[in-house]
């Protein structure tokens, strides 16, 4: 639901501003905006040159302190205070770690951060030239230790030169086509070796004499293949004493990364806290210095305008009465419906359906006044999830994974998300692990209620195994599973139409009312005439009413044209929102395919030589089909709610902007 907001405005003395500002940031209640006004009385209030000089040096330290937290590990869990150092910094109140006023002298900051600095980067630099001489001796190892007696026979001689290099490829017909290039360009003074190093990769070495150096040196350059040299650390050592060293560097640097890397380790649990607390503090004033542009001024006084929900209102002029007294007045209203959208949205759901705000958050809030769609996803989104994947095992499966997660949220911990050993670059934090945890458990329950439906476990075990037959056979009856998703689809497309229609009806917009009784009727019509002509599906009795419907339909077009002559338009829309019903079958094809896919997995167990090959090539086939079901069977139910359903409700039409009030970053 749309929390209800309420204007509020603050009046005082200039000379409390930054505490007034302080302590609304504290409280953590008020969405501050522009003072809007046309006298000339009141202005924008600007920042001196002082308050801009601390603005600059305060963005300085936050950039500093930023990356250096990015160059620190993450140090081990603080006593007392539960998860990692990440939630244990957001958590703890940063004025114990550092003075607040400390802010106030960039110098002291400078040095407590220049410290961490020097010592951090000498860490982090000695730890990159290891990697990177490891990564070198990796590269170059092999290559040299096979190459190295071909080039050391030759190194000495005072008439011939050599070159070594790499080619890619496994086909040696390339040496072929190179040694009689070479050679027809020296008039056959030409010797070529080559030796496989690694897979897809071949060793070359050619010797030539001294004079014809520049003619087979050019070649190869426009050829476009590079010579083999040593890394500058190794270049001055014969090949073999470079295959030595680089043996012995190997075996040397993984324990010196390792003891690198507890050092950082050491200084993270040292420093990090503080530097976080710099950051949280930094970034604490850099707001309140932003926020003082949106303030207006006189002379004497200031005016703060802004927005808090209706619940916190009393808390704020409790606070600021306990802590200015009399001198600071805090006046509210309640939100203009006429102007919603001037009006921060914040959303608010029971325990249950909260989470599932998460699905909205790739798009602007709801507009105030209109209507919150989370608790109809809450709804439909894991009930077409389950009627897609629809199988007691996969639901199981999903259920301990939710369970997974929401274990570690409990922690504090949140999840660095991998393919294997593949970072991808997403980490979710505690508090919407604890709501994708919600998310998924929700799917998982669904799963396994349309998988004992359709007596699915691991597919069609049990039916094949123990001769039980399913309630619902999406397989054999895939003639009625397409019937019913195309069902739900009419049903969710018609509730996004009636939900429009109520918001019309009560913000009274006439032609919204007659746009969306035309929808209802317009789709209804072309699915009851369609459907009975074929006389398959729906009864051709019911013809009648199909062309009132169409009736319906073309009195509401014409009442809309009468209004707004764009309203011509309903008749494509009508027809979009058939396509929109029929565009429901995706949830039977990708069920359809989950279904015989893990029937086909079973079946190619049972076929597959002794009992416990079968057995493990099930399972294995399963996973996989698992792993894919996941990812993929989930995207087409939260499309079908992205876009069939909010676009009838004309959701993306009709958006607000998010309730972001002044807050610390810290915590209290």
């Amino acid at each position: 639901m749309i929390v209800e907001m309420r204007r509020v405005l603050v009046f005082g003395p200039k000379r409390l501003l930054r505490g007034v500002v302080e302590e609304i940031q504290r409280l953590g209640a008020l969405h501050i905006e522009r003072v809007e006004t046309e006298g000339h009385a009141i202005g924008a209030l600007r920042l001196d040159e002082a308050a801009s000089a601390a603005q600059a040096s305060l963005e300085r330290t936050r950039l500093r302190a930023s990356s250096l937290l990015g160059l620190l590990p993450a140090a081990p869990p603080v006593p007392g205070v539960r998860g990692d150092s990440a939630a244990a910094g957001a958590s703890a109140d940063p004025e114990a770690l550092i003075d607040p006023e400390a802010l106030l002298d960039p110098e002291a900051i400078d040095a407590a951060l220049a410290g961490i600095e020097a010592e951090v980067a000498a860490l982090t630099r000695r730890r990159l030239e290891a990697k990177e001489e490891f990564d070198l001796i990796r590269t170059y190892e092999g290559a040299v230790r096979v190459l190295s007696p071909l080039l050391g026979a030759l190194s000495g001689s005072r008439a011939l030169e050599s070159v070594g290099f790499i080619l890619r490829g496994k086909d040696l017909s390339v040496v072929t086509a190179l040694r009689n290039q070479l050679s027809e360009l020296t008039g056959g003074r030409i010797e070529v070796v080559s030796r496989t190093i690694e897979e897809g990769k071949i060793g070359v070495v050619v010797a030539f004499l001294r004079r014809d150096a520049e003619a087979v040196r050019g070649w190869l350059t426009r050829a476009g293949i590079s010579e083999l040299r040593l890394p500058a650390r190794y270049a001055g050592e014969g090949p073999a004493e470079a295959v030595r060293q680089m043996e012995r560097r190997r075996a040397e640097l993984p324990d010196e990364m390792a003891a690198i890397a507890a050092e950082l380790a050491e200084v993270a649990r040292r420093c990090r806290s503080r530097v976080e607390a710099i950051l949280a503090l930094t970034a604490d004033r850099l707001a309140q210095l932003r926020t003082l542009p949106h303030l207006a001024q006189s002379q004497y006084a200031f005016i703060l305008h802004g927005w808090a929900p209706a619940g916190r209102v009393a808390e704020v002029r409790g606070a600021l009465r306990a802590r200015f007294g009399g001198e600071v007045i805090v006046h509210d209203q309640p939100a203009d419906p006429h102007h919603a959208e001037q009006v921060p949205v914040l959303l608010d759901n029971p325990p249950a359906i909260k989470p599932f705000q998460r699905l909205l958050g790739l798009f602007k809030p709801p507009r105030y006044g209109t209507l919150d769609p989370t608790v109809y996803l809450a709804i439909f989104f894991p009930i077409f999830v389950g009627i897609v994947i629809g199988d007691v095992a996969y639901g199981a499966l999903l259920f301990a994974f939710g369970w997974w997660m929401r274990q570690k949220a409990r922690r504090g911990e949140a999840w660095d998300v991998a393919l294997g050993s593949i970072e991808m670059g997403i980490r979710i934090a505690p508090p919407a692990l604890a709501d994708v945890s919600w998310i998924v458990r929700a799917m998982a329950g669904w799963t396994m209620l349309f998988g004992a439906l359709y007596l699915e476990i691991f597919g069609n075990l049990v039916e094949h195994h123990l001769g039980l037959h399913p309630i619902f056979n999406r397989v054999s009856l895939a003639t009625d599973f397409f019937y019913m998703t195309v069902a739900i689809g009419l049903v969710q497309v018609a509730l996004g139409y009636l939900l429009h229609l109520r918001l019309a009806l009560r913000h009274r917009h006439a032609v919204g009312v007659f746009e969306s009784l035309a929808m209802v009727c317009g789709v209804a019509a072309l699915l009851v005439l369609l459907g009975a002509a074929g006389n398959t599906v729906i009864p051709s009795s019911l013809t009648g009413l199909g062309v009132a419907l169409a009736g319906g339909f073309l009195v509401f077009l014409l009442v809309g044209i009468a209004m707004n002559r764009f309203a011509l338009m309903w008749l494509l829309e009508a027809i979009s929102g058939m396509g929109n019903v029929l565009s429901y079958a995706r949830l039977f094809g990708i069920g359809l395919a989950a279904a015989v896919l893990a029937n086909v997995s079973n079946e190619l167990g049972s076929v597959m030589g002794p009992a416990w090959v079968g057995v493990l090539v099930g399972i294995v086939i399963q996973m996989v089909f698992f792993a894919f079901t996941f990812a993929g069977h989930v995207i087409q139910p939260a499309r079908l709610n992205w876009v069939e359903f909010l676009t009838k409700l004309k959701y993306h039409d009709e958006t607000g902007n998010s309730y972001q009030p002044l807050h610390k970053t810290g915590g209290d």
